[in-house]
């Protein structure tokens, strides 16, 4: 959901956010049905069009909105670039859901210490990937010292892992700290931070 927002600021692009509660059953609405029949988020409403699921969506929002760009223009760097959000979605995606599974779904008091450990290993594991990729390459971003969607892909899983336990400001850690600092710095960080977990700080 983050990284469709991050994308839309990146852009400036104006548009409207509706927040539907899960607890609530907002998400197995028919209206939302209607929209997904996943029942999930994000979905894009523009105009008569409805598109779900992430990846379709920052696609069409590229395609829509082509300045400033987000991809890089020779294909060889986009194909670079696609295969960094592949990293993220599929296999650090993979491995989230396990710390989302064992520990932001289940109350402190009910959590097996056990599987948290095993989950919280198998994201540094992957944290460790990316911060081998990204200080081998010595540049400011994933893909250059260019913001590219890569970037913004990324940055949502990286926040979550934090709020899980896993310090991304380890010293072993130090170019993931600097990348994350320098997206931390840009309006679209502020503008996509999630409401709940302003409530959360206040």
């Amino acid at each position: 959901m983050r990284r469709v927002e991050l994308v839309l600021a990146e852009k400036s692009v104006a548009f409207e956010l509706i927040t539907l509660s899960r607890t609530d059953g907002e998400l197995q609405s028919p209206e939302h049905l209607a929209r997904n029949p996943r029942g999930r988020v994000p979905v894009l409403e523009d105009g008569a069009l409805i598109l779900y699921e992430s990846q379709a969506i920052v696609e069409y929002l590229e395609e829509r909105y082509p300045e400033p760009a987000l991809v890089p223009a020779d294909p060889g760097h986009r194909g670079r670039m696609r295969i960094e959000e592949m990293e993220c979605l599929l296999y650090f995606g993979s491995a989230l859901t396990k710390v989302a599974q064992s520990i932001f779904m289940v109350a402190p008091e009910e959590r097996d210490q056990n599987k948290v450990s095993a989950a919280l290993t198998g994201v540094s594991e992957e944290l460790d990937r990316l911060e081998q990729r990204g200080a081998s390459s010595g540049h400011r971003y994933l893909m250059g010292n260019e913001i590219t969607r890569a970037d913004l892909t990324w940055l949502p899983f990286v926040e979550l892992v934090g709020r899980a336990g896993v310090n991304i400001n380890a010293d072993k850690y130090a170019w993931t700290k600097a990348w994350r600092a320098a997206l931390v710095a840009r309006p679209s960080y502020e503008k996509s931070y999630p409401a709940h977990w302003r409530k959360r700080q206040q």
